[in-house]
């Protein structure tokens, strides 16, 4: 399987108190972090911008605790 070329981010917004959602173009990709429940993506570990960053995604099994 090809590495991902963009990711769908998902962060909290405190001043509208919503999920806000943002595509973020992948330069490197290093893994990634599993749920424990439904064993799919949870974080990714990338490069973009020249900078490494954790990137969060939607769990596929929405689980909230």
């Amino acid at each position: 399987m090809a590495p991902p070329k963009e990711i769908e981010s998902i962060e909290w917004d405190d001043e509208r108190k919503m999920w806000k959602t943002e595509i973020i173009q992948v330069d490197e990709y290093h893994g990634f972090t599993e749920c424990r429940y439904c064993h799919r993506p949870i974080s990714h570990n990338i490069k973009t911008n020249g900078q490494f960053k954790v990137v969060y995604v939607k769990c596929a099994c929405s689980r909230t605790q």
